[in-house]
């Protein structure tokens, strides 16, 4: 099950126990501001643009979240920013887990520059980042071989 699906699983849970769901968040707070940026994420994921909910929100409308089948293709290809506090922490994280199987921090830091973006859905969805850097790396290393030597 794709995170979309598990945040739409439990929003349909919580809806049929108390009614309509309502988020709130003290973003002074740091569990709150990791909360408030993981919705943003599987939001992006579901081809909602925040903008577009603030001002929804605002004006009292209301945003439906469909499945990720649902969302046309063109929503889909979009890809979200690089800057979203999720992505940096999954390539944070992903760069972290890189630590253990060189040491040469600069060739780390360009075998995970290059590969994340190929696994970073992968990590979205909830994939072992230890796991998938080091079968990256090691791919990473058999198609960089020459450049590492030299």
């Amino acid at each position: 099950m794709d995170i979309l699906s598990q945040a739409l699983n439990v929003a349909e849970q919580a809806e049929a126990a108390s009614g309509p769901a309502t988020l709130t968040f003290d973003l002074r707070k740091e569990s709150h501001r990791a909360a408030y940026a993981a919705a943003l994420a599987v939001l992006r994921i579901g081809g909602v643009d925040e903008d577009e909910l603030i001002e929804l929100s605002e004006s009292g409308g209301a945003v439906k979240i469909v499945a990720v089948e649902a969302v046309p293709a063109e929503a889909a290809a979009q890809e979200s920013p690089a800057s979203s506090a999720y992505e940096q922490e999954l390539k944070k994280r992903y760069s972290d887990a890189m630590t253990e199987l060189t040491p040469d921090e600069a060739v780390r830091e360009r075998a995970a520059r290059e590969t994340f973006p190929r696994v970073v859905e992968l990590l979205k969805d909830g994939a072992n980042v230890e796991a998938v850097a080091q079968i990256q790396y090691r791919r990473w290393v058999e198609e960089n071989l020459d450049s590492i030597r030299g």
